[in-house]
């Protein structure tokens, strides 16, 4: 009976110490995950970007704000605050709103600002680009260059229609997004 009951726990713990012998699975097959722990040196050029990123976005939201005369700012500031306080705003209107109260000049300033804000980011992810591509291993570049390939490939056979900038969508949305976010606002309706 007790060598019964000492053969059934040797054959209960084998599988156990089994596994515990062997050894941890390797790195994934051909940089599978190639991106997903990020190196110090890519850490600290992310960073770099995102304070950059935020300068730009202050900077423009302070170019907008300053464009304005100081009683649109005023109909502005009231008109931000009600959507922050409405359960249900309607973006659209409110939109329609501020494109109506802005002057010509104020229109222009809006859209060229956003304009200077969405070159400078597209200046600076080159330049992240060109930074981060430095610090990759072979694995990480081959995955990198795949990716961008298909990106291509995708906007090569996707062409985006064509936009005409809303000055109120982009005032209000450079307005709403925090001092961390960035874009200029090209990308249609709130």
């Amino acid at each position: 009976m007790k060598r019964s009951i000492v053969l059934s726990l040797a054959l209960m713990l084998a599988p156990a110490s089994a596994l515990a012998q062997s050894e941890p699975p390797g790195p994934p097959p051909d940089g599978a995950a190639a991106f997903s722990t990020p190196s110090p040196a890519q850490r600290a050029a992310m960073e770099q970007f995102r304070t950059a990123a935020q300068q730009y976005h202050i900077q423009t939201r302070s170019n907008m704000l300053a464009s304005l005369s100081p009683a649109h700012r005023s109909a502005l500031a009231s008109l931000v605050g009600q959507l922050a306080l409405t359960p249900n705003p309607n973006y659209k209107a409110a939109i329609a709103q501020v494109d109506a109260m802005l002057s010509p000049n104020e229109r222009t300033s809006i859209v060229n600002i956003s304009t200077a804000e969405r070159n400078s980011m597209h200046a600076l992810m080159q330049q992240q680009r060109a930074a981060m591509a430095s610090t990759l291993t072979p694995a990480q570049q081959s995955e990198m260059a795949q990716r961008e390939a298909k990106r291509q490939a995708f906007e090569a056979s996707h062409p985006r229609p064509t936009h005409v900038p809303d000055p109120g969508a982009i005032l209000l949305r450079t307005l709403a997004s925090p001092a961390g976010g960035w874009g200029g606002g090209h990308h249609g309706p709130v």
